[in-house]
C-alpha cells in the first residue's frame, strides 16, 4: 500500500475555504486589500498542518481561527494607521446586506467576530467558542451585546 500524499484534498479544501475566510474577514473589517493577504496566509499555515487539520470535523473553523488571530495582530500593529472602511452614506443605492456588514464592522472586535461567525456563517455557540478560544457563556454574552448594539446602530431593527 502506498501512503497518501500529504496534501491530498488540500487543493479542493483551499478552493472551498478561501471564499468563506475572505467573506468573513471582509464582514469583520471591510478592508479587502488586507483580507486577501490574511486569508492566504492562514491557508498557507493550514497547508503546512494539513495532515493534522484534514481530519478535523470542521477544518475551515481552524483556518478561520488562524485568520482571525492574524487579522487581530495586523490590526494591532497598524491600529491608528488604517481605520475601518466606512460605507458611504448613499442609502438609496446601498443594499441591505452592505448596511448590515457596515453595522457589524462598527461593533467591538469580539462582538463583531461572534456576530459574524454566528449570523453570517451559521456557526453554533460551541463552534464559535472553539474558534475564538473562549467559553460558551462568553460567546453568548458577545452575541447578546453585539445584537443589542446592532439594533441601536441600525435604528431599532430586529434583523
Amino acid at each position: 500500500m502506498s501512503t497518501p500524499e500529504p496534501d491530498e484534498g488540500f487543493a479542493d479544501f483551499f478552493r472551498a475555504c478561501l471564499p468563506v475566510v475572505t467573506r468573513t474577514l471582509t464582514a469583520l473589517t471591510g478592508d479587502t486589500r488586507v483580507v486577501e493577504d490574511v486569508a492566504q496566509d492562514a491557508l498557507v499555515i493550514a497547508r503546512h498542518r494539513w495532515h493534522d487539520i484534514s481530519s478535523y470535523d470542521k477544518p475551515e473553523a481552524w483556518v478561520l481561527k488562524v485568520a482571525i488571530r492574524l487579522m487581530r495582530r495586523r490590526q494591532q500593529r497598524h491600529e491608528r494607521e488604517t481605520p475601518l472602511v466606512v460605507v458611504p452614506d448613499v442609502a438609496d443605492q446601498v443594499h441591505e446586506v452592505e448596511l448590515v456588514h457596515s453595522a457589524v464592522r462598527k461593533l467591538s472586535p469580539r462582538h463583531r467576530e461572534a456576530v459574524a461567525l454566528h449570523h453570517l456563517l451559521g456557526y453554533s455557540v460551541s463552534e464559535i467558542a472553539s474558534v475564538l478560544v473562549v467559553g460558551e457563556s462568553t460567546v453568548r454574552t458577545h452575541l447578546s451585546r453585539g445584537r443589542d448594539e446592532l439594533r441601536r446602530i441600525l435604528g431599532g431593527s430586529d434583523e
